[in-house]
């Protein structure tokens, strides 16, 4: 141990102060994984745009068509640095949708591995890709959106699940998942047929 005494701008000692002896310790340059932690961070991913059809109002036993915006089904990406005395390292970081979960406001969940399809007419629920589900029951009962009991209506809510991966240096891995949500309001109505 070394000791240094410590004085007031008169030249005054004021103390004494103990410091290790020999060369001052040096700081490593950041790791890859605390830039990617970073750029992971920095990641805007959209919340999900919900399209159903029929939408606003469902009908019970007839398939409910489940599709998020397309646009958002692709990877988002960002770069960042983690910088010390030492140096810098930098990262990238990658979110990639992997499933969007359905809860459907009735206690049923449907996960699709896509976005799903917009309905078009003469459609078939075995589209490739489409996502649909069938109300067994009325949303009658249900809280209404504006206070009207005949406006009774399921909340339904879309969870996106997105992957993270990182590269940088060499080196890559995963990080913590996350997700996106956004929620409407569908009338489920029964279909009233009138006998002859």
């Amino acid at each position: 141990m070394d000791l240094c005494a410590t004085g007031n701008a008169q030249g005054m000692a004021t103390g004494l102060i103990w410091f290790p002896a020999g060369p001052l310790p040096t700081a490593a340059v950041p790791s890859p994984q605390v830039a990617a932690a970073e750029a992971a961070s920095q990641l805007r991913l959209p919340r999900p745009t919900i399209e159903m059809s029929p939408s606003g109002t469902g009908y019970v036993n007839l398939p409910e068509w489940l599709a998020i915006g397309p646009a958002l089904w692709r990877p988002f990406t960002t770069t960042a640095q983690a910088c010390n005395q030492a140096g810098c390292s930098s990262a990238t970081a990658t979110a990639a949708p992997l499933a969007v979960v359905w809860d459907l406001g009735d206690g049923a969940s449907v996960t699709c591995p896509g976005p799903g399809v917009p309905y078009r007419p003469g459609a078939s629920p075995a589209t490739p890709g489409a996502c649909t589900y069938t109300y067994p029951r009325s949303s009658a009962g249900q809280p209404s959106p504006d206070g009207n009991p005949d406006d009774a209506a399921f909340t339904v809510t879309a969870t996106v699940h997105w992957g993270i991966t990182w590269r940088g240096a060499g080196h890559g891995g995963t990080l913590a998942a996350v997700t996106t949500r956004a929620t409407v309001a569908l009338r489920v109505a029964e279909i009233e047929t009138v006998n002859r």
